[in-house]
């Protein structure tokens, strides 16, 4: 079954090299841009919201909002197959990621990409920001994105 996000389709097209990923995003216009941040802030929350950051047995605490999205945007990252797998983990499942989240953040070096996993957050934003910033906000155009998903008259 093919994703709702076509972010995994560039995702599949230029893994593992993330200069590659970078340059493609580089092409699109202002609008793709958007979907693609939209894709991964909602396939993010597909794996689990911000706000709800899992419980880290280790210690007895819940992550916070920012570790939370890091980890869950680090997962999109991973691509299609290993996303599906953390869509709606439990906390002793997208514990279990942690891992290899901590070692590739130690020693930036990817299983699945060249070098460290690219987050695709920031590089959206980037690729926006040099070519776009004087026709909208990011930020505006990104919340017009997720309120059009989501139904909500503009």
């Amino acid at each position: 079954m093919a994703s709702r996000y076509r972010l995994f389709a560039l995702l599949a097209e230029t893994r593992p090299d993330g200069a590659a990923l970078a340059r493609r995003l580089n092409e699109l216009d202002a609008e793709a841009l958007l979907e693609l941040a939209a894709d991964v802030v909602d396939a993010s929350a597909d794996v689990r919201v911000s706000w709800e950051g899992p419980l880290d047995p280790r210690g007895g605490f819940c992550w916070s909002e920012d570790s939370t999205e890091d980890l869950t945007g680090w997962v999109v990252a991973q691509g299609e197959a290993f996303w599906r797998a953390a869509v709606g983990a439990s906390d002793e499942q997208l514990m279990a990621l942690v891992p290899e989240y901590d070692r590739e953040r130690a020693d930036g070096r990817s299983a699945r990409w060249d070098g460290r996993t690219p987050h695709l957050r920031g590089l959206v934003y980037g690729a926006y920001r040099r070519r776009f910033a004087e026709d909208e906000n990011y930020f505006d155009g990104l919340e017009r994105v997720l309120d059009a998903r989501a139904g909500k008259p503009a």
